[in-house]
């Protein structure tokens, strides 16, 4: 195709810059197609209430959702997340061929550092306190 050949004008960057071109209007176009294929139609408000056997609701269908659930799930996501990133450097130095630099032992110990100052502030924060404060 003419975008994926090499011009004089970007050099070695020009099947790079057709490629991204030619990327950008695909998703473009995906995104138009979906725009246009997921019309919303009326909304009527029996469409958007619970079912409950014809009647009508007695109640919400939504339930009240305590944010400590969301802040623990958070912490979780987040301390998780350190602790997948921090498995290679475990690996590697259990690992009797690889020999580390004292940089890379450096900032694994600010890594280890930060992850747990991390803890700490969470700890004092009470945001792993499961009791309710009244």
């Amino acid at each position: 195709m003419w975008f994926f050949e090499s011009s004089g004008v970007l050099g070695p960057y020009s099947s790079l810059a057709g490629v991204s071109v030619f990327i950008i209007f695909m998703g473009l176009g995906f995104m138009g197609l979906a725009v246009m294929v997921s019309q919303k139609w009326r909304y009527e408000s029996d469409k958007l209430t619970s079912f409950e056997c014809g009647f009508d609701p007695m109640s919400s269908s939504r339930m009240p959702f305590s944010l400590r659930f969301f802040l623990l799930a958070l912490l979780f996501l987040v301390f998780d997340l350190e602790m997948v990133l921090f498995f290679p450097y475990i690996f590697s130095v259990t690992n009797c061929f690889v020999e580390l630099s004292v940089m890379s032992k450096i900032w694994s110990v600010i890594f280890l550092l930060i992850l747990v100052l991390g803890l700490i502030h969470e700890l004092n924060e009470g945001t792993l306190d499961w009791e309710m404060d009244e």
